[in-house]
């Protein structure tokens, strides 16, 4: 007989959020920077609705590697990224670009995103796709090396 008691699948998620300490989704006060939760399948599709936050799901190898290398406000396991010095209005892009790790300088096309009561997708113009740059290569790939 099955068990209509199911218990709910749940995921370890890494939700990295720009917004303000103390934003909330899906039931969840998130901080500005890296959280990691574990939520239910309903929590994590809001979550991904939401195009204010980027959110992984953690493979189990994953989480035990790299939770100990976590730092409040950054992304990444060995390298941080801290946004907190980051221009605002970019810091959306930056972290685009820290999850593409891009080789060469990326189109305007490639960093599109959408903007919740907007309908498209939206692109950074190309001043702020190179200033992001700019940043991203001064802050992120100059501190890997």
């Amino acid at each position: 007989m099955k068990n209509e008691m199911a218990e709910p699948t749940i995921y370890p998620v890494r939700i990295i959020s720009q917004q303000p300490d103390g934003y909330r989704r899906a039931s969840i006060t998130l901080k500005r920077g890296v959280n990691e939760h574990r939520v239910t399948e309903p929590q994590l599709e809001a979550l991904k609705k939401d195009t204010r936050l980027t959110v992984q799901v953690i493979q189990a190898s994953e989480s035990a590697a790299t939770q100990s290398h976590l730092e409040s406000g950054s992304v990444g396991s060995d390298v941080a990224l801290d946004l907190s010095q980051a221009p605002e209005e970019l810091a959306h892009i930056i972290a685009a670009l820290y999850e593409l790790k891009p080789t060469k300088k990326p189109n305007v096309d490639e960093l599109a995103f959408e903007v919740d009561g907007i309908s498209g997708e939206q692109k950074p113009s190309a001043a702020e796709r190179d200033e992001a740059w700019a940043w991203y290569q001064t802050h992120v790939v100059n501190e890997e090396q």
